[in-house]
This record gives structure tokens, sequence and C-alpha cells, in this order.
């Protein structure tokens, strides 16, 4: 049994569509988390420079259906399957997929996107392990190689840019948006030393929480302040994930002098009689810091088959281990319901002892085989444990990885 082999992405980058085309699709595939997630374990990467979504599913089509929606709005998107969905993955962790090479930004969005799918439990079962290990890639990678040292990510190299055209020591910059590329945006511009800082988002505990942390101003995302920072600032940095324009007009006596527009859509409306930096306006920045770090490429993309090799194995330890854990718990509650028949507290504390102290030292060693690559043989342990153990028309997943049921999604 391949277990890597159930895993599938849709993948939708920059190098591909605008970022507003993008957008679109990112829109989409949020219908597809509340209609497909709660069958199927899912995981959705959208950052300003991709929308990527990966099933753990039982058959290419689930993906296929995923794909149909994509080229609602584009006309082709790459469909990448087992291992090569999973070197993908690692290497957007690792920086290696991204227009500035080794940034840092998308580890922090991929670690956002993580945490909130697992607390809303689109994310789990093994698929939730996949994306474990790319980010523990992700770290490896900053931590061993210097692959990173330097700008961040696209807000780092938009300061750099903005730095030429005036003096930011001398400048009253706001930011707008909190998430991962606005609060990294924050941290940029305190650590140099800007005239005056304020940070902006819609959640204003937010924006509190990043000023605290920065020596900024902390101020609401809404209409009032946006004109507010229009008329007092001489830059702003523009980060916020919203299908409307942010920022549609420059009202009369603004002193905002440039426009930093990082948002997927764009942020801005067309036409402004303002300078505004688009996310194409960096890459030439960001191709000479690229041509720096091609050096690293080659240490990243080491770690990044290392880990690759170990996921095999470590797929198959947690798969037993689901299976384990489910059996344990019929094996507890047997135990329990024999020590109520015997009507004694201590009756029932020595038969959980019992089982536990019978099973654990099984479990672990077919735990172990699993590793070892001994995973059918494994399996077909659990199962006759199951049959012993298990009470009358009591079912395992069998050759179903966690997470996954059989109930078909229409798209």
């Amino acid at each position: 049994m391949d277990l890597l082999s159930r895993l599938f992405a849709a993948v939708l980058t920059y190098r591909e569509v605008t970022p507003d085309r993008l957008a679109h699709v990112a829109t989409e595939m949020k219908k597809c988390v509340d209609h497909v997630g709660p069958h199927i374990p899912m995981f959705v990467l959208h950052t300003c420079g991709r929308v990527e979504v990966y099933l753990y599913a039982e058959s290419k089509s689930e993906i296929e259906k995923i794909a149909e929606r994509y080229r609602r709005y584009v006309e082709r998107v790459s469909i990448l399957e087992g291992l090569d969905a999973a070197r993908h993955l690692f290497r957007v962790a690792a920086g290696l997929d991204s227009m500035l090479i080794g940034e840092t930004d998308v580890l922090g969005q991929l670690e956002e996107a993580y945490d909130r799918q697992v607390r809303s439990g689109i994310t789990r079962g093994l698929l939730k392990l996949i994306v474990e290990r790319a980010i523990r890639v992700g770290k490896r990678v900053r931590t061993e190689t210097a692959i990173a040292k330097g700008p961040r990510g696209l807000g780092s190299l938009s300061i750099i840019y903005v730095s030429k055209l005036l003096d930011l020591q001398k400048a009253k910059v706001a930011v707008f948006g909190a998430g991962a590329v606005g609060a990294g945006l924050a941290m940029e511009l305190a650590s140099k030393g800007v005239g005056k800082l304020y940070v902006l988002n819609r959640t204003f505990e937010k924006a509190v929480e990043i000023a605290e942390r920065t020596g900024a101003e902390a101020r609401r995302l809404n209409r009032e302040e946006i004109v507010r920072c229009l008329k007092e600032c001489d830059v702003i940095f523009t980060s916020v994930q919203s299908m409307e324009y942010i920022i549609d007009e420059v009202p009369p006596g603004a002193s905002v002098k440039i426009i930093v527009d990082l948002g997927v859509p764009s942020n801005t409306a067309p036409n402004l009689p303002i300078r505004v930096v688009k996310i194409s306006d960096l890459e030439e920045v960001a191709r000479a810091y690229n041509e720096a770090r091609m050096g690293e490429v080659a240490r990243a993309e080491v770690i990044v088959e290392e880990e690759l090799e170990k996921l095999a194995p470590l797929l198959a330890k947690r798969y037993i281990e689901e299976l384990a854990s489910s059996l344990m718990a019929r094996a507890i509650a047997a135990a329990e319901e024999e020590g109520a028949r015997a009507g004694c507290p201590a009756a029932t504390l020595a038969a959980k002892t019992t089982v536990k102290r019978t099973l654990l030292p099984i479990v672990e060693k077919i735990k172990e085989m699993a590793q070892d690559g001994k995973f059918e043989e494994a399996v077909r342990m659990i199962t006759l444990l199951r049959d012993m153990v298990g009470p009358p028309g009591f079912e395992l997943p069998g050759s179903n990885p966690p997470g996954i049921t059989r109930t078909r999604t229409a798209l």
C-alpha cells in the first residue's frame, strides 16, 4: 500500500496568471473548502504568489473536480500526484518556488493556513502530517543554509524599492493589514527607524498586538482611517485580502507619495494620480538577490530530498498509530465493561491495566514494523488484533488511511 499515492495537488502560481486572477481562483477555492473539506482531507495555500489545493483522496478524479473550478478562470492548472505533490509542497515551504528564492514570508503564510485549517478540521489525518513535515522542511532550510540571508520576502523587497525613492527615516508610513506579510512589513519598517509608523487592520486587536511589538500606532482599517492615512502619510503599504478596492481614490490635499500594493487581488483602484508599486515591479529587485542565493539552492534541495525519504515511513507509522488508537479504545471499553460486571472499581482498574500491559508492547512493535518497511505485515497484524479484541460489528478503516471516507462529493 503506497500511502503517498493518494496525495494530489492543484497548483497555480504568479508565473501563469496575474494577482487579480489568482484572487478569483482563491475565492472559488474557499467555496470548495466548505463543500469538500467535511468529506476529504484538504489543505489550501493562498498567498500573493499562488493558490494551491492539496487533497488526500481515494482517486485522481477528486482533484480533477477541483481543477475544473480553477478552469473557470484560467486555461490550465498543474496537477501533481504522490511524491511529486509532496516535493512541490516541501519546495514551496523552503522558498524554492518563490519570486524571491528563500523568502521567509511564504513559510509564515503556510503556518498560518495550517493552524487555521487544522483548527477547523479541514486538514487532518495523513495530510496533516504531510503539511507538518513541509513546515519542518522550511525551518530546516532556513536554519541550515544561508538561503534566507537578506530580504525576507516581497515586503522586504518593496521596502528596498521605496527606500531608493525617499528617506524612510523621515517619512510617515502606514501598513494596511496585519497578517503574515503586514506584520513582517511593520517589524522591518520599525527596525529601519521610520519617522512614524501606523498599523491598520480590520480586527483592531491584531493591529494593537503588532503596534505594541513595533512601537507603532494602531488604527482600525475603515474608510475614515484610510482617508486619514492618505492625508497624513508619505507611504502606504497594503496587503489586505479583499475583493473590493481598499484605496479607490486619493482625497484632495493628500500627502501620500507612494502606495505599495501587495494585495491579491489589487488593493488599489487603477489610474490613481500617484505612484503605485505593484508586485511585478519587484521582480528586478528579486533577481539581484536570487543570483546571490543560487549557491544555497543546491543545499536546500538536498534537505528537501532527505525529508522526502523520511516521509513514507512516517506516514506508515502514523497510519498504524491511528488504527492502534481506535483498537486500544475498544479494548479499554471492553475492560471497563468487564470491571463493571464484577461490580468493583478495583476490578475495573485491574482489567484496564492488564489490557494496556498486554497490548501496548505489541502495538509499539507493530509501529516499528510499519516504519521499517514492513507496512503490509503491520496492517495484517492490526487486523488480526481487531478480530480478536474488537466487539462484533467493530470495523477498523482497513486499507483506507485515517481521515478518508468513501463519501463521493459532487462538485
